[in-house]
């Protein structure tokens, strides 16, 4: 396994199967209360718990890495992955939370704070703010 810089389209790859793969998840509780803030609460959530059991289950290799066959540069300590996980999720809220019109935090956290993020460190903000996370070998 050769270790390589992690792009920008790695981990929005990542990312974007994890949404997907939570999304339908989440299909019950949708159509149980429609798009409603209930929805919203629970959609995080499981994103939430989706990627702390990754945690425990496969050493820290969310579905989106083990589809992509990707793997973190080294192991990181259980404390600094659950601050990445709780700091991921954060993100992630921003597909359901807007102030102005649908997506304007998601596209904002996206290109103003996650892309140049990615290209100036290799990490996305998350990832650098718990020690660096950064990085996949293939």
């Amino acid at each position: 396994m050769q270790n390589q810089n992690t792009h920008a389209l790695q981990k929005l790859s990542v990312s974007i199967i994890n949404t997907i793969f939570v999304v339908l998840l989440s299909l019950p509780f949708y159509f149980l209360f429609g798009f409603s803030t209930t929805y919203k609460v629970i959609l995080v959530l499981i994103f939430f718990l989706y990627n702390l059991s990754f945690i425990f289950l496969t050493k820290n290799r969310c579905l989106g890495m083990i589809i992509l066959h990707f793997h973190w540069k080294k192991v990181y300590p259980i404390k600094q992955q659950v601050l990445y996980v709780f700091l991921y999720t954060l993100s992630f809220s921003t597909i359901v939370i807007w102030i102005l019109f649908p997506f304007d935090l998601l596209i904002f956290n996206l290109l103003f704070i996650q892309l140049p993020t990615v290209l100036l460190t290799g990490s996305t903000l998350h990832g650098y703010l718990c020690g660096r996370m950064s990085g996949y070998k293939d």
